[in-house]
C-alpha cells in the first residue's frame, strides 16, 4: 500500500490540471528562480501550478516564486492578501493597472 501511494504521488508531482474555473486556458510557462509555473489568467484570477521538481519545497520559498510568475505573466500586481495554495498550487487576485 505504501508503493502504491507513493507511486500516485510521485504521478500526481508531474500533473499540470487547472482548476475547473481555468479550463481551456493555455498556460503560460514561466521560470523564476529555478523554479517552473504554468500560469492562466483569468479576469482578475490567476493561478500558477508548479511544474518543476523539486525536493521538499517550502510555502515560505516557493509562495514569492508563484507570485512573480503570475506578475510576469499577466503583466499586473497580485493582491498579496489574495495568496492562497501550497507548494504545487497557487491562486491569487491580481489588479491591473487599466482596470
Amino acid at each position: 500500500m505504501r508503493y502504491m501511494m507513493l507511486a500516485i504521488t510521485l504521478l500526481m508531482a508531474g500533473c499540470d490540471s487547472p482548476h475547473p474555473e481555468f479550463m481551456g486556458i493555455k498556460p503560460r510557462v514561466v521560470t523564476v528562480a529555478g523554479s517552473t509555473f504554468s500560469v492562466r489568467i483569468r479576469g482578475e484570477k490567476a493561478e500558477a501550478i508548479r511544474t518543476s521538481r523539486e525536493m521538499v519545497p517550502k510555502i515560505g520559498d516557493i509562495f514569492p516564486k508563484a507570485v512573480a510568475a503570475i506578475e510576469i505573466a499577466s503583466g499586473c500586481s497580485v493582491l498579496q492578501r489574495s495568496v492562497k495554495g501550497d507548494s504545487a498550487y497557487v491562486r491569487a487576485q491580481i489588479v491591473c493597472p487599466d482596470w
